[in-house]
């Protein structure tokens, strides 16, 4: 069988288009992590991720199936590395910008795996675009997958996109510091930071979506000389974001409510938590970064943040994250004369919270 994989593979360039679409749809069910046949093929890469990346530009069900392909093999580190090429991350966010692109969400999967590896980060946050009537005026490519991904909520922008994966995206740039500079500056042809973008989904319903952007602010809060600038209501104001999914319906203090960010002041009797637990503490991990500084700290008090922790901590059933709620309560009330932590440095063990959100398998 080995052999008759091999000989498949021969026929994804040949000259006649009919032979290379029947080729790739064969090709698809070998991809998965799950086949016996990946290995084979992930040894064959530097073949056959350039006749993959070639099918990406044929018709649009050639096209489809070869980033299919494409996704379920880029779990690979090997794979990712071949597929950092300039010309082709250009091309794929032109098929996610485009719109009515019917292969957006399939590309912005496909992003997703690419940029775990970081000179793909790199080359995402350097690329240059034209400015697209209807979406952003500016030249920078980041600046567009964010407007797509905003503006694109709920298929506003693309009828047949809902951009969800390039939440994914955003967590995997931010997670270097070229990335969080990014996300937390503002933005030149709009005056506006990126993130101010992305936060306010970290409720929405879709958990890839808010899961993606939950990481990315966790990841920003690494940059402790932006505390304040990520923390005061008339600049960023990410507070009121990381602690929404937090809250429940409970009742508070008159004394401790008017203290509350507005945002969270008035709240549904039938307000819900965060139902997945590595969502909560991802959130909770943002906080305990905020800890990190003595601005963060006050302003953390000042908005009776400890007073929401203590309430989750009364119902959380996740002994991981009642922990996470014991580290933050800790660091509230802890002495003041200790030394002020100056940077704190993002470990790998930090960003592998969100390693499911990896696409590895189409079938």
């Amino acid at each position: 069988m080995e052999q008759q994989v091999l000989e498949l593979l021969e026929f994804l360039h040949q000259p006649r288009a009919e032979i290379r679409a029947l080729a790739v749809q064969q090709l698809t069910s070998l991809t998965p992590k799950s086949s016996q046949y990946q290995p084979l093929l992930i040894s064959k890469r530097e073949t056959l991720i350039p006749d993959l990346k070639s099918l990406c530009h044929e018709d649009t069900v050639v096209a489809h199936e070869a980033i299919k392909c494409l996704i379920n093999l880029s779990h690979d580190p090997r794979i990712q590395a071949e597929l950092d090429d300039k010309f082709f991350i250009n091309f794929l966010c032109l098929t996610i910008l485009i719109p009515k692109s019917v292969l957006a969400d399939a590309a912005c999967m496909l992003l997703s795996n690419m940029t775990k590896h970081e000179p793909t980060c790199v080359k995402l946050l350097e690329g240059e675009a034209k400015p697209l009537p209807g979406l952003c005026d500016s030249t920078r490519l980041m600046d567009h997958l964010v407007e797509a991904f905003h503006r694109g909520h709920k298929k506003a922008y693309n009828p047949k996109a809902e951009f969800n994966f390039l939440a994914s995206v955003f967590s995997n740039v931010s997670g270097i510091r070229l990335g969080r500079v990014y996300f937390l500056e503002d933005a030149p042809y709009d005056k506006h930071a990126p993130l101010t973008k992305l936060q306010i989904f970290t409720e929405d319903p879709n958990i890839i979506r808010r899961g993606g952007v939950d990481a990315t602010i966790k990841n920003c809060c690494f940059e402790t000389r932006q505390h304040e600038r990520i923390l005061e209501d008339d600049k960023l104001n990410t507070l009121p974001f990381i602690l929404l999914p937090l809250c429940g319906s409970e009742e508070y203090d008159m004394e401790e409510f008017e203290q509350f960010p507005e945002e969270i002041q008035l709240l549904d009797d039938d307000k819900k938590r965060e139902t997945d637990s590595m969502l909560r503490t991802i959130l909770l991990d943002a906080l305990i970064l905020l800890t990190h500084t003595r601005f963060g700290r006050e302003y953390l008090r000042q908005k009776q943040v400890y007073r929401v922790i203590q309430r989750l901590h009364a119902v959380e059933t996740d002994e991981k994250v009642k922990e996470k709620c014991v580290a933050i309560v800790d660091m509230l009330i802890r002495d003041e004369a200790g030394p002020e932590i100056s940077e704190v440095k993002a470990k790998e063990e930090e960003e592998s919270e969100d390693e499911d959100m990896v696409i590895e398998e189409i079938v």
